[in-house]
């Protein structure tokens, strides 16, 4: 009996598990500290989240130049 192993499916799984296990622990999700309370990882995680947007908002609205240019700037928004 032969068996088919998918080579490309598994690499692309493993890959992905991973990226969610990269990801889970640079957010700071993947478990809390020892002395806190599961108030206070929770506040954590929510203001990591927080951080994590208002950044990519802002990374977001600066290449789309929605953000105002100082006065230094040579550019304007007209």
């Amino acid at each position: 009996m032969r068996h088919n192993i998918n080579l490309g499916f598994l690499t692309r799984t493993s890959w992905l598990c991973i990226l969610a296990a990269v990801a889970l622990f640079t957010t700071g999700c993947w478990m809390g500290s020892p002395g806190e309370t599961s108030r206070q990882v929770h506040q954590r995680h929510v203001d990591v989240w927080k951080t994590n947007m208002l950044e990519i908002q802002d990374d977001v609205d600066a290449v789309l130049l929605f953000d105002k240019p100082s006065k230094l700037s040579d550019k304007a928004i007209r």
